[in-house]
């Protein structure tokens, strides 16, 4: 009988059992969080909660906020903020561009978490449209996806996922695959293989009137100790007061000049435009020597094939759940990965294979490609610097504000 009235209950109600209990958790978070909704970039529990997602978006929003959605790694880290004039935590929190960003994901979330996560979270994201950060690292020989992929999973996440109805089986069961081949144990991937379809709705059901479910996690402060350098990045605030008063629009020359000024200060000790206390600190030696000895790749097979299914995935998810993406290729520092075996031809090799992916799905994408060379470009081997997220802003703004006075 139970089983049965939860069943009536998802009919009466109009709604799948994924849409009402999504609804239902976030609420009770919203509660929880409504003076304090942001953070320059959510922490790890954050992140991998669906249900954290969807509130505060909601709160951040309802406040005024209006943020929008950008996937990526550890492009977000660091001291950033406390650096860099132009990372979006200053750049669009700390100035009313009619927009601000809700920053997701963390380090190792590579193309198969963004495509789980894509898939749990469709139904909060605003404009149906995301901004998703594609590094080129990430499909390079020596990158571990087994290892990035168990760090990063989140089985809340994955349960979302494969209770989203937009996402097809065939897409669910590719992802599937790839879990287990990344070491996820099959319990866990096929939990609900034996569950009946009153099962599986009873249980979501459930959740709607689950007033005890803990969010401890996701409620503190202190919980990524993992990102501990960080932590003030990630402790929840109210929305910043920039966010309000005139509507500007952003001086991208300006904003150009204000960062080429603060590369060169922060950049004073070396050749190459990466931070002094990483060249000073022997961080860039130590990177140089393991890359010279480390890394390699089998002849005429620079990029791992398995993580170009993944990016595929990802775009199969955004395609049928009615998500737009922009694909940012990132680039790397070209005067210090052409001194590995990933130099300037073997770059191109990937730009042009990830070109030709977006154009083969007819999604749009930036191709910083260009800057590899500019030296504030990029604050170390990998990571958007002074420039760099000037020139990613730009592309941001554009794709969310299309109608806005550019």
């Amino acid at each position: 009988m139970k089983r049965l009235v939860a069943v009536a209950l998802a009919m009466v109600l109009g709604a799948t059992p994924f849409t009402i209990a999504s609804a239902s958790s976030s609420a009770t978070l919203e509660r929880e969080i409504a003076d304090a909704p942001y953070q320059i970039w959510p922490a790890k529990a954050r992140s991998n909660s669906p249900d954290y997602v969807r509130a505060a978006i909601k709160q951040r929003n309802e406040q005024g906020d209006n943020c929008k959605v950008i996937l990526g790694t550890s492009e977000f880290r660091w001291a950033y903020p406390e650096t860099i004039s132009s990372h979006p935590a200053n750049f669009f929190a700390n100035n009313n561009y009619g927009m601000d960003t809700f920053l997701l994901g963390q380090p190792y979330c590579q193309d198969l978490w963004h495509a789980i996560e894509v898939g749990a979270v469709a139904d909060a994201i605003p404009d149906n449209k995301v901004v998703f950060f594609l590094g080129m690292t990430w499909f390079m020989d020596y990158q571990d996806p087994e290892g990035c992929f168990q760090k990063s999973f989140s089985e809340e996440a994955y349960r979302e996922f494969m209770a989203n109805p937009k996402v097809s089986d065939e897409t669910k069961d590719k992802i599937q695959q790839k879990m287990l081949a990344y070491g996820i144990s099959e319990e866990v991937v096929h939990a609900d293989r034996n569950a009946s379809l009153v099962d599986k709705v009873n249980e979501r059901v459930t959740d709607v009137f689950n007033s005890t479910k803990n969010y401890d996690a996701v409620l503190s402060d202190e919980e990524d100790t993992w990102n501990a350098p960080e932590r003030e990045l990630n402790k929840s605030r109210p929305v910043p007061e920039g966010r309000f008063g005139e509507l500007l629009t952003p001086d991208w020359d300006a904003w150009l000049e204000q960062a080429q000024k603060e590369g060169a200060e922060q950049s004073s000790s070396n050749e190459y435009g990466v931070y002094n206390s990483w060249f000073e600190s022997g961080g860039y030696d130590k990177w140089l020597k393991g890359a010279q000895e480390g890394w390699s790749y089998p002849e005429g097979q620079p990029y791992q094939e398995t993580e170009v299914e993944d990016f595929r995935l990802f775009l199969d998810v955004c395609r049928e759940t009615g998500i737009e993406p922009l694909v940012i290729m990132m680039p790397v520092k070209g005067a210090l990965f052409d001194q590995t075996a990933y130099d300037a031809p073997t770059r191109a090799i990937w730009f042009d294979m990830m070109k030709e992916i977006c154009e083969e799905y007819g999604v749009e994408y930036a191709d910083f490609s260009p800057y590899e060379y500019d030296p504030y470009f990029l604050y170390d081997a990998a990571h958007f610097g002074w420039t760099g997220w000037v020139h990613v802003n730009r592309a941001i703004y554009n794709f969310f504000m299309e109608d806005a006075d550019q």
